[in-house]
């Protein structure tokens, strides 16, 4: 039986190597085709494109490769057509993979997308396209379901692949014993990002914002996990440029969210992360003005922290743009950490919150729909 998959960045990649290794425990001799990186391809992905065709980003980037862009999707349309599989399955990118979708749909062949573009945040006229495009929507999130119903989209909440994922005790053990144990001040994760551009944005305001908590007389031990894309001595410089003395350790995210009292977070994934470890936290982040001011305008939502979006409330304290500065941090750390009661409510609220999002094994249902869909008897 014959699949054809497409990610087209890294975090589609993730995606789809997990989902490769399950599908093929369901459908072994399983032959797949298509687009992927390294994790894809270490799970058999025969590539029938390089990976780096589909790494744009960028509105001028895009732009200019327009052309290349096209013309890899009309030769990925033309191998569908001389060659088709039971199914295409499309992860994340839904810019280019929209656009295959509606192709393979011409062609008869059906298309199983997995992780659904935010339609919810903002472009939710594209809604319109996925109901051409798409004949299965694998979903992170269980508030999609209700949307793509309305559309006419079949549409599966499969869980959030994150739940379950956290360290063993061991690394938490370790961690705990590089921090000098349990009997000190409380740890504190200052998380930037994992890009070197949201490390020279973020960082810098977050280690000002603690010195103003050390100046008020809260004590505590600054940590920073560093993401392999990033440098440890960057981090150290920072810290001592700010005056404050924190531990930059390598590999140290996920026994971080266990050790940590509280955390100072920039808007991403790491948000969800935490939240699911019950670490109460607050979310900073900045960006251009004008990519700002577009967002706003174009948003349909009131927050960017994944954790309030899914609550549908502000749960967590976000500060953006000009309210991310060393003093709002003080205070709404301070706000946080010297309260015990509200340190309480927020993990408790954090828990109901995270409580929706699935059990562990979001990959290996979402193979098992994806296997059963392909081995029907009408599928080419």
């Amino acid at each position: 039986m014959k699949l054809f998959a497409v990610a087209g960045e890294t975090s589609g990649d993730q995606h789809g190597g997990a989902l490769l290794a399950e599908l093929h425990k369901a459908l072994p001799g399983l032959d797949v085709r298509g687009i992927g990186g390294p994790l894809m391809q270490a799970q058999g992905l025969k590539p029938v494109a390089g990976f780096n065709e589909l790494q744009v980003h960028g509105i001028v980037e895009i732009v200019r490769h327009l052309p290349a862009l096209y013309r890899l999707l009309w030769q990925l349309e033309e191998t569908l057509a001389q060659d088709p599989p039971a199914a295409l399955l499309t992860i994340d990118y839904p810019g280019f993979n929209l656009k295959l979708g509606l192709a393979a749909r011409r062609l008869g062949i059906p298309v199983i997308h997995y992780s659904s573009p935010s339609i919810w945040a903002w472009r939710g006229g594209r809604i319109k396209t996925i109901a051409r495009a798409v004949d299965l929507m694998l979903l992170l999130y269980p508030f999609e379901v209700p949307i793509y119903e309305q559309a006419g989209v079949e549409a599966v909440f499969t869980g959030h692949p994150l739940v379950g994922v956290e360290a063993d005790a061991g690394q938490t053990a370790r961690l705990m014993e590089a921090l000098g144990g349990g009997d000190g001040p409380p740890v504190v994760g200052l998380m930037p990002g994992s890009r070197a551009s949201e490390l020279a944005r973020n960082l810098p305001v977050m280690l000002q914002g603690a010195r103003l908590i050390e100046q008020a007389g809260f004590r505590a031990r600054w940590v920073v996990p560093v993401s392999p894309s990033l440098r440890r001595d960057d981090v150290l410089a920072m810290a001592a440029g700010a005056g404050v003395e924190v531990q930059a350790l390598d590999d140290a995210f996920l026994p971080l969210l266990k050790c940590a009292s509280w955390a100072v977070i920039a808007s991403g994934t790491a948000t969800l992360q935490a939240a699911l470890a019950g670490l109460p936290f607050i979310v900073v982040y900045r960006v251009s003005p004008l990519t700002y001011f577009l967002a706003r305008r174009l948003a349909y939502i009131k927050h960017v922290s994944l954790v309030n979006i899914v609550a549908g409330e502000e749960i967590v304290p976000e500060l953006l743009q000009e309210r991310f500065t060393p003093e709002n941090i003080r205070d709404s750390f301070l706000g946080l950490a010297t309260d015990q009661k509200k340190t309480e409510q927020m993990r408790q609220r954090l828990a109901r919150v995270t409580a929706g999002l699935g059990e562990p094994g979001a990959y290996a249902r979402a193979a098992q729909i994806i296997a059963n869909r392909i081995s029907l008897p009408h599928a080419p």
